[in-house]
């Protein structure tokens, strides 16, 4: 009947220690489940739900190796300034404008274009329309490998439209990300034979790891890198595979120097080139098991810790 209230039947003695042993009992297979779910987290790579931008914001430093189909786009983040390197074809400049904003980012501290193939450069003009640089910087090469097509032209408008500082670089020049010192690895010179092989190599490290861009860069140039620059620079926690995992690239000389602990490679789904190449991946498993590939995984993010001085991956998965 309603507004009377319901008797209150004590609890038994017995009653009451089989409802102590089945509460103990609940509390030891939560606490079994909590423990479990804390060290799988840490051994294993975190999966969020497919086609969600992940947003990380407490790490100091971050990178971001965007699902952009068949081409390259990566962020960047140390100590919240932000440098994004290449934006793949003018199709996905939308998911990396909306990646872009998922972080909070209304404008970058730098862009590079490492080289001017259309899968690394497509996307900047429609980037740059929401997201300005305050600086631009890409590779030195030579005449005879300027692109003429409407791309590399839009390209060139939109880096002009920004008002950033430009600069052209090559092996030897250096800059500060926040509290990280990014150094060109590559090109050697302008006189390199192929847009691949002009690729501007970047390192970046923070603190006590050191990541690895390469863009395209192809075994001919990895090789005239090594007989460039001190060796001791190559090592590195993290790499970008160059050339998305094709065989061109990521030689066995190249990677002996770089003994990478996580590899990231950035490839299409069943794309018409066989990326990544079965040879490569096997090169690269010699030295670490912790490789991702964004046709497999969506987006991939490298995090650094500096007071635990840990490292983690984690990705937004595939439908």
């Amino acid at each position: 009947m309603a507004g009377k209230k319901q008797k209150t039947i004590p609890e038994t003695p017995q009653e009451t220690t089989k409802n102590k042993f089945i509460y103990t009992i609940l509390v030891t297979i939560l606490t079994i489940i909590a423990l479990i779910s804390g060290k799988y987290s840490t051994d294993h790579p975190q999966t969020n739900a497919p086609n969600q931008n992940i947003t990380v914001s407490d790490a100091e430093f971050q990178v971001h190796v965007i699902d952009v189909g068949q081409g390259d786009s990566i962020l960047v983040s140390a100590d919240g300034q932000t440098l994004l390197i290449d934006a793949a074809e003018s199709s996905a400049a939308s998911k990396i404008v909306s990646y872009l904003n998922a972080q909070g980012i209304t404008e970058l501290d730098c862009a590079a274009a490492t080289h001017m193939h259309a899968d690394h450069i497509g996307g900047f003009p429609k980037v740059f329309a929401s997201v300005k640089p305050k600086a631009m910087i890409e590779p030195v090469f030579q005449d005879s490998l300027i692109p003429t097509t409407k791309t590399y032209e839009k390209y060139l408008d939109a880096v002009e439209a920004t008002g950033a500082e430009y600069k052209a670089l090559k092996t030897g020049d250096a800059f500060q990300l926040g509290g990280a010192q990014v150094t060109v690895l590559g090109p050697v010179s302008e006189h390199a034979s192929s847009l691949n092989n002009s690729s501007l190599v970047l390192r970046i490290q923070y603190d006590d790891i050191v990541c690895i861009f390469t863009g395209d860069m192809e075994t001919p140039e990895e090789k005239t890198v090594l007989s460039t620059v001190d060796n001791s620079q190559l090592k590195a926690t993290f790499l970008k595979a160059g050339h998305h995992g094709s065989d061109t690239s990521s030689g066995t000389a190249f990677l002996e120097q770089v003994q990478p602990e996580y590899v990231a490679i950035s490839c299409g789904v069943d794309n018409k080139y066989g990326h990544p190449a079965e040879s490569t991946l096997e090169h690269l498993k010699a030295y670490t098991d912790k490789i991702f590939i964004t046709a497999q995984q969506g987006d991939v993010v490298f995090l650094y810790d500096k007071d635990t001085k840990s490292c983690n991956v984690i990705t937004s998965g595939k439908e």
